[in-house]
């Protein structure tokens, strides 16, 4: 194979593994305001644990794999696993005390976190155009998610320390998903996280009869389950083997428009001018970072 075809192919996974990214987003987009309506219905841990169980379900099509698994997948996939759990823990929590608006921009915060950890845990340095365009993202979510509100309450600290751990999360997925089979990595992981999860229900005592479980509260649960999660746990994964851990740290950045778009399709909730203005922003950050320099 000629280097230019290498080159090539190598180019097309990686504009792939941006699409997927941008995918994910958009799914990401959704749970901020159905989780905090379901966890008004549902204990926090128990509702937690069903949606990574049902998404590690849905990676079922791959467990013909596990006859392959080896300690270094089990190790990485447990290491990654427990820093998501943590996230999405304290993400949840924050958003029963704490606007969903607001969760999205401090969940956010991730995205300028990413460089600097990178550097601080691995001395990877980026060019100066990432620094650029994570300040333009964290500027441009401040006029999307704080016009209007002030303060801050205990949730919005539950949710500043999911934002430090999902920078850890990319972080770490940055190098483990380059080294394993990324199919069974993405299996130990919602394994992890699914019993942390109904760990932590059963340490707080959490009790629901799950037989009245309404038919729209199940579906919303294998929505969350197979669509929000298990394909963004196979995009994300995927697709970081291709595109670095800063990219995909800006590219995140555009979960909290998509959230505030179907906020805006799905709630009763409206964008401003200093909301698009926002928006705007962040795409710029994201094509700034994505698009390859000419020099």
């Amino acid at each position: 194979m000629s280097k230019n075809a290498k080159k090539s192919g190598v180019s097309n996974k990686k504009i792939l593994g941006i699409i997927l990214l941008v995918i994910t987003t958009v799914l990401w987009g959704t749970t901020f305001i159905i989780t905090k309506n379901v966890i008004e219905n549902i204990p926090l841990f128990l509702y937690l644990g069903l949606r990574f169980s049902v998404a590690l379900l849905g990676l079922s099509p791959y467990f013909f794999r596990l006859k392959r698994i080896n300690k270094k997948t089990i190790v990485m996939g447990a290491v990654s696993g427990c820093i998501y759990f943590i996230a999405i823990a304290t993400q949840t929590i924050g958003l029963t005390t704490t606007s969903a608006g607001k969760a999205g921009f401090i969940t956010g915060l991730n995205t300028i976190m990413v460089p600097f950890l990178a550097y601080v845990l691995f001395k990877e340095a980026f060019k100066k155009r990432i620094y650029l365009a994570a300040t333009l993202s964290i500027v441009g979510m401040a006029f999307l998610f704080l016009e209007g509100e002030g303060g801050i309450i205990i949730g919005d600290i539950w949710v500043l320390t999911c934002a430090f751990f999902c920078a850890l999360f990319i972080i770490y997925n940055d190098k483990y998903v380059r080294l394993v089979d990324v199919y069974l990595y993405s299996i130990v992981q919602l394994f992890i996280i699914s019993v942390c999860c109904f760990a932590s229900s059963f340490i707080l005592g959490e009790s629901y009869n799950l037989l009245n479980v309404d038919f729209t509260l199940w579906m919303i649960i294998i929505y969350m389950g197979i669509g929000v999660t298990t394909l963004t746990f196979l995009f994300q994964n995927w697709s970081q083997q291709h595109v670095n851990s800063a990219k995909t740290a800006i590219i995140f950045a555009l979960e909290p428009v998509f959230a505030a778009l179907f906020g805006f399709l799905l709630g009763n909730e409206t964008l401003s001018l200093f909301a698009w203005i926002g928006c705007g922003l962040i795409f710029i950050a994201i094509l700034i970072t994505v698009i390859k320099n000419r020099d």
